[in-house]
């Protein structure tokens, strides 16, 4: 996921400062245990386990010889303080699409969600969902952040400098001392956008409205539901992924412009595959399956999660033991 260019990213700030301000009053309202995997989604990998509900394994893949312990979905895919401003608000957004998603669910496990237009659009924002609330988004997005700030500060200090220069003395009357005055100017001028950084407001202003422009990219396009023609589906946490590929290499997690095609996890039995010209049910064989699973632990920051009793295990002990993804990492 991408959120764009230096010079996009500069053209939104103004947007995004007035979203931040409407948000300010709610700032400290939080929820702290922010799940960035829907639970209804963790409950397709789980199974019942007598009078302990529902359970499903998630395996750690920095330490994949430990005994990996079965978890309740409430267990799995949160990540604390996710969001530090105005969190509250954000999960209640998030919370708007998740209660329509059981019934997308029922009509993908009976075999007609095509037929029902609604569902489909539900399944698309899900994708879209997974994509912006994500530890992957929040790293592009520092990364963002910084690159554009310290970019920023360099240009008032040299190419813009007479600028600045000019601009406080029509505000103060004052003459910039030197390169110490000059540097303490440009502080001044950005330190607003490096509290709203470092309090997380532009985090929680720009995933709400990335969310909205991932959901019109997806939903102008097809999705496709695969069904394993042998073999599960797992989940990594880090599920949605947008892939770009040609004849030669796959790349993920690229931006939803450049991707052909975004895959997302929907269960043991189901994966779905928007932003692609295709659209309704197919067959993943079990070459495709395994190359998908690959993706999800490639993509991962830390866990997978599979239904208990499934063998993945084995299959995800089996990758890590080539070292792919701790070069990778």
């Amino acid at each position: 996921m991408n959120e764009g260019s230096p010079a996009q990213w500069l053209a939104a700030a103004q947007k995004i400062d007035a979203r931040i301000e409407k948000l300010r009053p709610e700032a400290d309202r939080h929820v702290v245990g922010q799940h960035v995997i829907s639970q209804v989604l963790l409950k397709r990998f789980a199974a019942p386990f007598g009078s302990d509900g529902l359970k499903l394994v998630p395996f750690n893949l920095d330490h994949p010889d430990r005994l990996h312990k079965m978890a309740s979905p409430r267990q799995c895919g949160k990540v604390p303080h996710f969001a530090r401003f105005a969190s509250a608000s954000l999960e209640q957004l998030w919370g708007k699409l998740e209660t329509r998603i059981p019934d997308a669910a029922r009509a993908v496990d009976r075999g007609d969600v095509f037929q029902h237009e609604q569902h489909v659009q539900t399944l698309k924002d899900l994708i879209a969902l997974h994509l912006v609330r994500s530890l992957n988004y929040r790293k592009v997005h520092e990364r963002i952040f910084t690159k554009v700030y310290t970019e920023q500060r360099t240009a008032l200090l040299t190419d813009q400098s007479d600028l600045l220069r000019l601009a406080v003395l029509q505000r103060s009357g004052l003459h910039l001392p030197g390169p110490q005055g000059l540097a303490a100017a440009a502080d001044e001028i950005l330190s607003p956008h490096l509290a709203n950084f470092e309090n997380g407001a532009d985090f929680r202003a720009r995933i709400e409205d990335t969310f909205a422009k991932a959901k019109e990219m997806i939903s102008d396009a097809g999705l496709e539901i695969l069904v394993p023609a042998a073999g599960e589906f797992l989940l990594g946490d880090t599920p949605a992924l947008a892939i770009q590929q040609s004849e030669t290499r796959t790349a993920f997690n690229v931006a939803i412009g450049d991707s052909t095609s975004i895959v997302l996890p929907f269960g043991p039995r189901h994966l779905l595959v928007g932003r692609t010209p295709r659209y309704g049910p197919g067959i993943a064989t079990e070459e495709m399956v395994g190359f998908l699973n690959r993706l999800q632990i490639e993509a991962a920051e830390q866990r997978v999660y599979f239904r208990p009793r499934s063998g993945l295990d084995a299959f995800v002990r089996g990758y890590l033991k080539q070292g792919i993804r701790s070069a990778r990492s």
